[in-house]
């Protein structure tokens, strides 16, 4: 199964179709292949391997540095300003080649001197198309994009499995601590074009 794949020959479809001015656009799309439905896609190090249902935590609190004068009886506060980053937790979840596990056993057998755990992460934002668009009608398409830098997997909760339950996919969660990460990416021009093709 084909987890996750770029829209390379989106541009060439488009040309095909009388679409010629959207392709360079379009061709920024990433479509995310499988048969779930969820509205978050985790990439590992460039490969996605995991979808949630969930995201919470996703902060970015900056506060100012206080300095003890001698002369003073109350820290002064001054700028630059220190940037503080949150527990990110993802719920509700399937890792499809176990890349999350890896990790987080990575994470929690690291010793000093081995190979560092920490990873950068990507955590998309995914729709599910309209039917009524054009070429890309009923594909999950990434619509925003945090990239976490140097993260460590803290948190790893397996499903409560129930053999009644046959039928039903194991369900796990995680949560990850960033040191840094960018300003979120968005496809703002992409959104007003979709919007244009639906109508």
């Amino acid at each position: 199964m084909n987890i996750g794949t770029v829209l390379d020959s989106v541009g060439g479809l488009m040309q095909v179709a009388g679409f010629s001015l959207l392709a360079s656009t379009l061709a920024k799309l990433i479509r995310i292949d499988h048969p779930m439905t969820f509205e978050f896609a985790v990439e590992i190090d460039g490969v996605v391997d995991a979808g949630f249902k969930k995201c919470d935590g996703l902060s970015d609190r900056m506060t100012q540095y206080e300095i003890q004068e001698v002369n003073q009886d109350t820290p002064t506060q001054i700028s630059p300003y220190q940037r503080q980053f949150g527990y990110i937790t993802l719920e509700k979840g399937i890792t499809f080649q176990g890349a999350i596990e890896d990790w987080y056993y990575a994470c929690a057998e690291y010793v000093r001197g081995s190979k560092s755990p920490r990873r950068d992460i990507s955590i998309i934002q995914l729709q599910r198309l309209p039917k009524t668009v054009p070429l890309l009608g009923n594909q999950l398409i990434e619509i925003r994009r945090w990239n976490l830098r140097d993260c460590v997997c803290v948190d790893l909760t397996y499903p409560n499995y129930d053999a009644d339950k046959e039928n039903e996919i194991s369900i796990l969660s995680c949560t990850i601590h960033p040191k840094s990460y960018d300003k979120p990416l968005t496809f703002g021009q992409v959104g007003l074009l979709l919007d244009l093709l639906k109508g």
